[in-house]
């Protein structure tokens, strides 16, 4: 019997060293588990020609080296590794599925979690009648998720409900999560409020547990994603729980890997600018409705395809599995 370790990067830096020489020791076969670059991340810390991120990316390369085998998120994670680290063993790319918490509700279940949940409860009388859509954005409040899109996108999207376009519905905006930018963006929040920028919005912040989340993800109709990106070649676990709970996405659009997850028009929208998400929450709320349930239709597919049917055909034959 072959002992087989996976070991996910990043963390880069000292575990594929380590990983390497435990391998070694023990006569075990290893497996690196893609899900980014170490280096592309400490990159939006320092600036890519910072000497400690060439450094990383030089440890990253020498110490993929040797490895067995890889799995990546993406195809397009798939190609670097081939193309740029010059790998010559098997590279499969593994995209992510979500996990079993995440599911469709239906309405009525969906209604009874909003109001009891402390952030959406005093609005639910008007979430039950669609006069107010719900949106949900998870968050790191890092650099790689510039929260200043959704902000000014909203600020248009507000300033056309109330003039030229008065039948768009008023948005509440749940966004979830923690991180070191929050009081920062939450500070420039109050400050549009205070001007009344905002008028046609009301944006909460919560931090949820599993399960919570999962039933806000069910009951939201439409979901955001601010993940730029910082290698390209991943994709946003979030947007990947969204579909799992049939909840269409908008997301930045503007890196290689996208298209392996969002399918334009079909199950989501990609946009480059706060003026192109400004534009499809108003196309796509301010219709009839009609695209947001084609779009639903799409998202309830893609989140059909979870954990086993990925991993058996692709990370099960490797094994020997299947």
């Amino acid at each position: 019997m072959i002992l087989t370790k996976i070991q996910q990067n990043p963390p880069s830096i000292p575990t594929l060293a380590i990983a390497q020489a435990i391998c070694f020791i023990r006569h075990t076969r290893l497996i690196i588990d893609w899900h980014n670059f170490g280096y592309s991340i400490l990159a939006l810390k320092l600036g890519s020609n910072h000497p400690l991120v060439r450094i990383s990316k030089w440890y990253e390369f020498k110490f993929s080296q040797n490895a067995n085998a890889a799995f990546t998120v993406t195809k397009a994670m798939a190609r670097v590794l081939k193309r740029d680290y010059k790998i010559t063993t098997p590279v499969l790319a593994l995209h992510d599925r979500p996990a079993s918490h995440f599911h469709p509700g239906d309405r009525y279940l969906n209604l009874a979690f909003l109001g009891r949940l402390p952030e959406t409860a005093s609005l639910i009388d008007d979430l039950a009648i669609r006069k107010l859509k719900l949106l949900v954005s998870s968050t790191s409040w890092t650099a790689d998720e510039d929260f200043s899109l959704l902000l000014d996108a909203l600020v248009g999207y507000s300033e056309l409900a109330t003039t030229s376009h008065p039948h768009l519905p008023e948005l509440l905006v749940v966004v979830t999560g923690k991180g070191p930018q929050k009081e920062h963006y939450l500070s420039q929040v109050n400050a549009l409020k205070a001007e009344g920028q905002l008028e046609m919005i009301t944006i909460k912040t919560a931090w949820l547990s599993t399960e919570d989340y999962a039933s806000l993800l069910a009951a939201a109709d439409l979901g955001v994603s601010l993940h730029t990106s910082s290698s390209g070649v991943d994709l946003p676990m979030k947007v990947v729980d969204m579909f799992g709970a049939g909840l269409p996405v908008v997301g930045w659009g503007e890196y290689e890997a996208w298209s392996e997850l969002v399918k334009e028009g079909v199950n989501g929208r990609g946009f480059a600018s706060a003026g192109e998400l400004q534009a499809i929450l108003v196309e796509v709320l301010g219709d009839d409705g009609e695209q947001l349930i084609e779009l639903k239709k799409g998202a309830i597919d893609e989140g059909r395809r979870r954990w086993d049917d990925e991993w058996d055909p692709i990370a099960g034959r490797l094994f020997g599995l299947c």
